[in-house]
């Protein structure tokens, strides 16, 4: 998708809609979201932008990275089964990852990331169900919210660097340096 596309779907501020040129590049927008210092706008818009397998991967970076130092060695069985999924996407872990998020009672942005790989692709409806597409754009929104709530659910008047630090890790995986 172009970066008018993009930012006619993605829930982005007039400000960053303001940003969008028809010249615009994904690239040379994030350059302009950041120089604006619009982290929150640049989380909205790697999450469209971004394969989806791509943009798992990044949220499941910063959920790890941005949760709160006590958790950090807890067992998160719906997050690696989210990490399992973005690195060899198929139907049975999305489905793994749909019953891991109601199973392990998933809270936060790992129920979100979850529920956004289930919501990636293939039907929804149980088998012999007739196919149920999920509903377009729903994995992305799931993604970028599970972002956001990892940026906030910890450390809250952080949060303007929390979402700069998410927002220079999408932009690693962005360019394939994550």
């Amino acid at each position: 998708m172009t970066v008018k596309e993009i930012s006619q779907i993605a829930p982005l501020s007039a400000a960053a809609r303001a940003l969008v040129k028809e010249d615009s590049n994904p690239s040379t927008y994030l350059d302009s979201l950041e120089k604006q210092q619009l982290y929150e706008d640049g989380i909205q818009f790697l999450a469209y932008h971004l394969a989806v397998a791509t943009a798992v991967k990044w949220a499941c970076a910063c959920v790890r990275d941005l949760q709160a130092p006590e958790k950090k060695d807890q067992k998160n069985e719906t997050l690696e089964v989210c990490e399992r999924w973005a690195k060899a996407p198929a139907d049975p872990t999305r489905w793994e990852a749909k019953k891991a998020s109601d199973q392990y009672n998933a809270k936060g942005p790992t129920k979100l990331l979850a529920m956004g790989v289930f919501l990636s692709g293939g039907s929804i409806a149980g088998p012999g169900a007739p196919e149920t597409r999920p509903p377009q754009y729903a994995a992305q929104k799931m993604i970028a919210g599970s972002v956001q709530i990892a940026v906030i659910s910890y450390d809250p008047p952080k949060g303007p660097e929390r979402y700069q630090r998410a927002f220079k890790m999408g932009r690693d995986f962005e360019r394939g340096k994550a």
